[in-house]
Parts: structure tokens; sequence; C-alpha cells
């Protein structure tokens, strides 16, 4: 059958190209159909649900409300994406995802386009393929999160990168700079890949060249001067985004374990789908046989964009913990490499099971809600992927006529997530709810910019899940219960929180006294 499959799939393009396109602009073709077909499938499945938002998505809303050069936890990308996104299509769910499908479309273009330039368009054409449908593109398809971003100005980087070390252009380097740069203002991770230019010197002397390229040392500053504005921004809140990924990352709280590390390993069987990644793994020694030396040179920094990212997150996962998404630039150049090799064998094999693997995952997780009701399943908080975002905005609903009573009481919680959701979902939104959890420790974005110390409101309605009203009234000179609210998700579980009507701060309690 796959004999067959192929043979026809060689016969239609000897006819198609030599009756009317060039074999470039057949792959183009097929690429730009295969992009826009899953976007406008992506963007129908985030309406049609809805996927409400994630309250780290909420959380970013609240940021992109003003202009900023950095935010606590994260450097400012993701947040300037979302103003955009919301400023143009409002802020509907889907507009403040927006930026999430476009970028990663982008980003496969991209891919096709290096891969295209390295090798072949079939080649670019399957390593755009293998990155729109990997698992975790999927996934952040329905959630803007600061790997959309990164991903494509790592691909976009890569590929001036590229440019530039073909004819040295001024133009190129200064661009891949630039490129840089706003990743580097995306994520902090991304300051990985000049570490993989280094290591593509140690390994190629095409590599060792650039090394003793002034424009190359250009580009990397450029880079840096461009996050400037960024690092000013963290100096005067006592570089609090360095602080928060130190307190993420766990050190000094866990010990060493290679089991934590084979965990993180073995998650990336999902990042990237399992049949890819195996595939891949089995290919690390290929490119020794190539024939061709620009084949083996552009293979060889493939590889070295792929290894100092996984390699650096394992060892962070090994010494205190890593989330499954942290090497998530490794598979730009993962997807590059399984293209390029995919494209030289004859039977599709790998690649037929590579795809069926991630579509199978993707449907799975985009109609779970009907493939549990077709088969006679019950969704349950343990079996539902989509868990931490249903019922919100039917919950916050419920609080909504309390708070239409006491317009000129100010938001207030202990919860960054509460405050998240309510701050969306209420009408009118109200983005800079008040923080109080207690404690001077800072938390999160509430803490830094709208704490209770430093609020010039005296009365609020304070909306929490885990306080009472004698925990309040250590803090609060009036307290008085307003309602109490549930709203079943599962059999077994629901959401519910108080809502108190307080008034009166006493300030925070010594430390001694908490």
């Amino acid at each position: 059958m796959l004999t067959a499959l192929n043979t026809l799939t060689n016969t239609f393009s000897k006819q198609f190209f030599s009756k009317s396109i060039s074999q470039s602009q057949y792959w183009l073709y097929c690429l730009i159909c295969m992009l826009v077909t899953l976007f406008v499938y992506r963007e129908w499945v985030t309406i049609s649900t809805p996927i409400s938002l994630f309250y780290d998505e909420a959380y970013y809303l609240s940021w992109a409300q003003s202009f900023e050069w950095g935010y606590y936890s994260k450097p400012p990308v993701v947040a300037w994406l979302i103003a955009l996104s919301t400023s143009l299509f409002g802020q509907a769910e889907w507009a403040v995802k927006l930026s999430a499908p476009v970028l990663y479309t982008a980003t496969a273009y991209l891919l096709y386009c290096i891969n295209s330039r390295l090798f072949s368009p079939r080649a670019g054409f399957w390593a755009a393929c293998i990155f729109i449908t990997m698992p975790l593109v999927s996934l952040n398809s329905l959630f803007v999160t600061t790997d959309a971003p990164q991903l494509f100005f790592w691909a976009l980087a890569s590929y001036f990168f590229i440019r530039a070390n073909e004819k040295n252009h001024w133009v190129w380097w200064l661009l891949a700079g630039c490129a840089g740069g706003l990743g580097l203002l995306s994520k902090y991770t991304f300051i990985l890949l000049p570490v993989a230019f280094l290591c593509f010197a140690l390994v190629s002397k095409k590599g060792k060249r650039i090394l003793r390229n002034t424009k190359f040392w250009c580009a990397c500053l450029l880079a840096m001067l461009i996050l400037l504005p960024n690092l000013y921004w963290n100096f005067q809140y006592d570089f609090i985004s360095f602080q928060h990924t130190s307190e993420i990352s766990k050190h000094g709280e866990n010990s060493a374990s290679f089991l934590r590390m084979l965990e993180f390993l073995g998650l990336q069987l999902i990042v990237f789908g399992p049949a890819f990644l195996v595939y891949l793994i089995s290919k690390i020694k290929a490119h020794k046989r190539l024939p061709k030396l620009k084949q083996r040179d552009s293979v060889k920094l493939l590889w070295c964009l792929f290894w100092p990212t996984i390699v650096v997150i394992s060892l962070q996962a090994f010494l205190a913990r890593a989330n499954m998404n942290w090497a998530a630039s490794a598979y730009v150049a993962a997807s590059l490499l399984a293209g390029f090799y995919i494209s030289r064998q004859k039977k599709p094999s790998w690649l037929i099971a590579g795809l069926f693997c991630n579509l199978l995952l993707m449907l799975s997780f985009y109609h779970f809600n009907s493939f549990t009701k077709t088969i006679g399943v019950e969704r349950t908080q343990h079996n539902d992927p989509f868990k931490r975002i249903v019922g919100w905005p039917e919950f916050v609903a419920q609080f909504q006529p309390y708070f239409n009573l006491y317009p000129d009481h100010k938001l207030a919680s202990n919860s960054r997530k509460l405050l998240a959701y309510f701050g969306y979902y209420l009408q009118p939104n109200d983005f800079t709810g008040i923080s109080m959890d207690g404690d001077l420790h800072i938390d999160h974005h509430y803490d830094l910019m709208y704490s209770m110390g430093e609020s010039s409101e005296s009365q609020f309605l304070f909306i929490t899940d885990n306080w009472n009203e004698d925990k309040l009234k250590q803090y609060f000179h009036q307290v008085e219960l307003v309602t109490q609210q549930s709203l079943p998700i599962y059999s077994s579980m629901q959401r519910q929180a108080d809502l108190y009507k307080v008034a009166g701060f006493k300030g925070y309690l010594d430390e001694k006294t908490q």
C-alpha cells in the first residue's frame, strides 16, 4: 500500500511539474494550502468549542493594558502581542489568543525557507509539516504563551544567520541581530541560540570562520542592545524577573535526581511526537554518511541548534526541575533535521507514522469532549485536559450581580488566579485588581504593581477561595460576607469562592505574628 501511494505521488508530481509549475512552486503551494487549512481549523476549534482563557492568558492580558519593557515573570513581547491583537479585534478569547496560531504558522513557513535553502523544497515542506503538527504546537496554538514568539524569532534569527553566512552582507547580520534581540525579549532561554553557533564553531571549519567574523559579533552586540531596556526595567525592580526564574526552577530546594531528568526526557516524546523523536534519535550519526560537504555542514549546524538546549534543560531537570516545554526551541532544529532525512527516503513509512501519531494526538485533544461522549466515558478532573479552564466564565458570572451592587468597591484577592479570571470575565473588566496575600513577598505582577499596601482605594470586594472571615479580620477593620458561590464542574469537583466586602486595611502583620 505504501509503495503504491509513493508511486502515485511521484507520478502526479512529475506530471504536475512538467505541465504547469516548477518543483519549488509545487511544494510551496502545497505548504500554503496545508498551513491555511490548519490555521482556519484551529481558529474554528478555539471559537466553536469555545476555548476560554487559561489564567496565565488573562494574567498576560492585564500586562498588555500598559506598555512596559518588562513584566514580573517574563520579558515583554507576549504582552505586546496581546496588546496588538486585542487593539485590532477586541478582547474576545480568540483575539487574545490570536498571535499564537499566527506565529506558529509563520514559523512553519520559515522552516520551509530554511530547509529549501539548505537542502531542497521537499525537505522544507516536510520540516514545516512536522513542526506545525508537533503536539506542543498543536496544544499551544489554542493558548498564547511565550513559546510562540520565542520559536518564531528562533527560526527567524536562524534563517537570517544562514543568509548572512552565505554572502556575509551586513544587512543579513543586522537582521539576525534584530531577530535575536526580539527573541531575548520573548523568553530569556533564547540566550542558548548564540551558544548553538559557538558549538557549531567547535565541530566545523566553516563555524570557526564565523568566530573570526566581526559582523557576527556585531550582530550579537545588537541583540544585547535590544535587550538593554528590559535589563534596565529589571534593575528598577531589583531584577524581579530573574528572582522569579530562580524560584520556579527550585534551585536550592531539590536534590539532584536522575529520575527527574529521565522523566523530563520521556516527556519530550509528547512534545515533539513519539515517532518523529525516535526517528530523529536514530539519525544522530547519519550526517557522516552524507556525500556532499555542504549538506554535512548544514546538518552539523542543525544538530548544534538542537543539542545545547536539550542538554542545558536536561541538566536543569537533573539539578532542580524543568517543565516539559522548556526545551521547545530545540524542536525548530529537530523539525528541520527530520524533514531533511525524511525527504531522502524512498518509502514514507516514518513520515506516515509520525504524522499519524501527531494528528491523532491533536484531534484527541481538540475534540476530547466529543470523543468521550461518543465512547461513553465520563469526563473527570483526572482525565480532562481542559480541567483548569472549564467553567470559569460561568463561575465569574455568578458573582457579577454583587459587583454591580457595589460599583465603588475595588476588586481585590489573595489569589493571582482569581484576580486574573475576575479581572477579565467581570464586566466592566478590571485588570488592576489589588493583591493582598498576607505577606510582603512579591509572588506575581499584581503584588509588584497593585499591592494592597500601595493602593489609594479604601473599599474592596475581596474574592477568595481559601480565606475565611477570621483571617480577613487580621488585615481589615470591616469585613462582611456578601455571598458564597459554587459551580459543579465534575461529579467530584466544583469551583467555589467567597466574596467579602472589606474596608480599613490595617497593614501587614509582623513576621513573627504570622
